[in-house]
């Protein structure tokens, strides 16, 4: 065996990203989709977007009175905007979203009480190359994943370890509604992807991860050395339903596309068996070096965007990025405070070019350079200083960023969009994000995600109304016509022109029906005598009828 290979074979130490481990409780829910499942009853409720951003944001303890301590004691205070300062914005609100819906429909086809999935597991994979007509699986996949694709340095590894952090790793399961349910559930998996590209070292680390979690010794039973990648997915996707895996989070994917081994092409069909095979969500992040291959096959891109692809760029200057800093503003230790200026916000703009990591960086190493001088105020003269000094590795980059030279950052691919030209790709951006008061209070970061995924959630039968009614149907007609249509078609998900053409069918049927029955109301009335009551009430507006007939008498007493 190679050292190369024996290397890859070691049990990684502790995974250095892990979650909760957590007691089953179950939460009911009011939609119908998620009642009755174990899996998606123990996940903690539906958080609405202020609950989320308040249990999301992470903020350094500060008082006034460490700006007495000495020196050395204050520059170790600066270091806690490294790792505890997280401002929900909206681009995390709308992350935060996302994830909630995926794992709960990636769980929807998979209720471990259900007798249909319990059946489904016995022949899932032993038989996968001998399934017959009689052992084809019975529900279908209701998984769908989504890419996060985005420039270095914008917070994509942080923002989604926050959303995760969310939910419990581990669910331990012991009864549920009466009924012996001794599992452990696996919510969550993120793996990161191997510098080398390796599609093996990337399926080893699961089994490893798999193992620290959960205290299990599959590495040893599975990953023989003369196993190929190929081989272990099998393995690996068994693993994934055993547990009811909710989701799997693969990092820095753009490194599978360098591997002389096809990384990403196998990623990809990785993603497509295991989805297909058991349903459970994939999430794909890394840099715009992954796009291209991303989007090379279209059902690979599709299996992509389940929830709508996510493209984070750096921030544009606005009201977010004002937003952002004024909050960082507050994590300052120097001896005397500076106050935050509108040319401050500019120069910090300027300096990171958006980047908030590079932007924190920046204040971090900012008030270092002046705690324990004799004037320790900050000034946009000493930010440019220190971003001279301080940030010459990405220098270039930044330089290319702040003047759109096209040419330098092709050469960058961490933080230059391949797919799009450079000024359409900050336009489309900035169409997205930049929206008057966005920020000013939780109540506008709500309308923003709401506005953002309204398309989305909007049911199917709203769809064919909305539809409808374009094309001069009654509302009354329209609803009953698009409430039989999906209930006729409930094993028809999309809404596309064959369903739209039944609906509008069945609305015809409707309005000739109502006209059919008012046309023999009117015919009727001839019939009746002229001091009939239903001859003088036209069906129509009968009070007024019999009131102008003085059948009905005023009272004015």
């Amino acid at each position: 065996m190679s050292t190369e290979l024996k290397e890859k074979m070691l049990p990684y130490a502790r995974p250095s990203f892990m979650g909760k481990r957590v007691k089953a409780e179950y939460y009911t829910s009011d939609e119908p989709n998620y009642c009755h499942n174990a899996f998606i009853e123990a996940l903690p409720p539906i958080k609405t977007l202020e609950e989320a951003a308040i249990e999301m944001s992470r903020y350094p303890t500060i008082n006034n009175q460490e700006r007495l301590w000495p020196p050395h004691k204050r520059l170790h205070a600066v270091q806690r905007i490294a790792s505890n300062f997280i401002e929900p914005m909206p681009k995390l609100l709308d992350l935060e979203q996302r994830m909630s819906r995926m794992i709960r429909n990636g769980y929807f086809a998979r209720n471990p009480l259900s007798s249909e999935w319990i059946k489904q597991m016995r022949i899932a994979f032993d038989g996968l190359e001998q399934l017959t007509d009689d052992k084809l699986p019975i529900i279908r996949s209701s998984a769908a994943g989504f890419a996060l694709i985005g420039t270095s340095g914008i917070g994509k590894t942080t923002a989604i370890e926050t959303v995760l952090s969310l939910y419990p790793q581990v669910i331990e399961h012991v009864n549920y509604n009466g009924n012996h349910l001794i599992r452990q559930q696996l919510v969550w998996v993120k793996l990161e992807c191997p510098r080398d590209g390796s599609m093996k070292a990337l399926v080893l680390q699961f089994f490893q991860y798999v193992d620290a979690i959960l205290g299990t010794n599959y590495y040893s039973k599975f990953c023989r050395s003369k196993k190929s990648a190929e081989d272990l997915i099998p393995d690996m996707s068994f693993l994934a339903a055993n547990f009811g895996l909710g989701v799997l989070v693969i990092d820095e994917i753009q490194r599978l596309k360098s591997a002389a081994s096809g990384g990403m092409k196998k990623m990809l069909d990785f993603i497509t068996e295991l989805t297909n095979s058991i349903g459970v969500p994939v999430m794909l992040i890394g840099t715009y070096g992954a796009m291209r291959p991303l989007t090379k096959l279209f059902s690979n891109a599709r299996r992509a965007s389940g929830q709508g692809d996510m493209t984070w760029s750096n921030y544009v200057q606005d009201e977010q990025w004002e937003h952002f800093i004024e909050v960082l503003w507050d994590y300052q230790w120097t001896n005397v405070p500076t106050k935050l200026t509108s040319e401050f916000i500019e120069v910090f703009y300027n300096e990171s070019q958006g980047i908030t990591d590079i932007a924190v960086k920046l204040y971090m190493i900012a008030q270092w350079s002046v705690i324990g001088q004799d004037d320790e105020r900050l000034t946009p003269a000493l930010i440019r200083e220190v971003s001279k000094e301080s940030l010459r590795l990405v220098r270039p980059v930044l330089d290319a960023m702040k003047s759109g030279d096209l040419a330098a950052l092709e050469r960058y691919e961490d933080v230059y969009p391949e797919m799009l030209d450079l000024e359409e790709f900050f336009v489309k951006n900035q169409e997205r994000v930049s929206i008057a008061g966005v920020l000013n209070t939780l109540k506008n970061q709500r309308e923003v995600v709401v506005n953002n995924r309204l398309e989305d959630e909007m049911s199917p039968e709203l769809k064919i109304v909305q539809w409808l009614i374009n094309l001069g149907v009654e509302e009354t007609i329209a609803w009953e016509a698009a409430e039989r249509t999906v209930d006729y078609n409930q094993a028809n998900h999309d809404i596309g022109l064959e369903l739209m053409m039944s609906a509008m069918e069945l609305a015809k049927e409707l309005k000739d029906k109502k006209n059919s029955k008012l046309r023999k109301k009117s015919s009727n009335v001839g019939n009746y005598k002229n001091d009939d009551l239903r001859r003088i009430s036209n069906g129509v507006d009968s009070y007024e009828s019999l009131k102008n007939a003085n059948v009905i008498k005023e009272n004015f007493e």
